[in-house]
């Protein structure tokens, strides 16, 4: 990839868009921030002089299109699609079906739209690589998170149809699938899970201890591999659930 290209990074602010926004601004590249949280959105583009910050919800289509199209001149290299939220924690007989609504507009529509900006303006290039933010809960069960799990488990999806529709014209579409990653959401997941079921996992704090590799991914984990789908050297992959889950998927 040109470095001189364009790169949009939605979900900026979350602990893994920010992450990425800086491992991608120190390797060169031309960043367009996008995130509804407008001060955090500009403190972070002031660390990365150069970047755009666009502060847009992620779920508006009209918002969204704009922002794609500013992103779009000369060309747009690559995308990274990292907004979400968590959403109930419990069993789904007790989730309120408003929150189940929330979970999917912002998890799955933000995808939604921002593979159509983005293929809008990639196809007609015929350059590009789309990288979602799915999870592991996005090809297993996520008890006591069957909202965000179906959300997640949507955006696989929609990765796997807009990659064979798309490779034809040289665009690449991608989602990455992270197990539990030490942030802001991952500690209340666990803080809700514990106070809903206080002997959970003989009382420990997190379920670190159940991955493999004994502990949970760090955010600047989570965007290297986003780089690495973002760039040339993923080329050759296409349609891929990209897993960054130390070893949870191995059974």
């Amino acid at each position: 990839m040109d470095k001189r290209g364009n790169i949009v990074i939605t979900g900026a602010v979350g602990a893994i868009g920010r992450a990425t926004t800086q491992l991608l601004f120190a390797e060169g590249y031309r960043l367009f921030l996008v995130d509804r949280n407008e001060r955090e959105l500009r403190s972070l583009a002031g660390e990365c002089p150069g970047s755009v910050p666009l502060a847009v919800d992620g779920t508006n289509p009209e918002s969204v299109a704009h922002a794609f199209h500013q992103a779009s001149a000369p060309r747009l290299d690559a995308v990274v699609l990292a907004v979400g939220i968590e959403g109930p924690v419990g069993p789904i007989e007790d989730c309120a079906d408003e929150a189940f609504d929330e979970v999917m507009a912002v998890n799955v529509k933000s995808v939604w739209l921002g593979l159509k900006c983005s293929l809008k303006i990639m196809k007609p290039q015929k350059h590009g690589s789309i990288v979602a933010l799915s999870s592991i809960s996005g090809v297993m069960a996520s008890p006591m998170l069957g909202a965000y799990a179906a959300s997640k488990h949507a955006v696989v999806g929609l990765v796997r149809s807009a990659a064979r529709e798309a490779a034809a014209y040289n665009v690449r579409v991608n989602a990455l699938c992270p197990a539990p990653v030490e942030s802001d959401m991952m500690r209340r997941i666990d803080g809700d899970l514990s106070a809903r079921f206080p002997d959970r996992l003989g009382g420990a704090a997190d379920a670190s201890k159940l991955v493999p590799m004994k502990r949970y991914a760090t955010p600047q984990e989570v965007a290297r591999a986003a780089a690495f789908l973002c760039s040339d050297a993923s080329s050759y992959c296409t349609g891929s659930t990209f897993m960054v889950d130390g070893g949870i998927s191995c059974r």
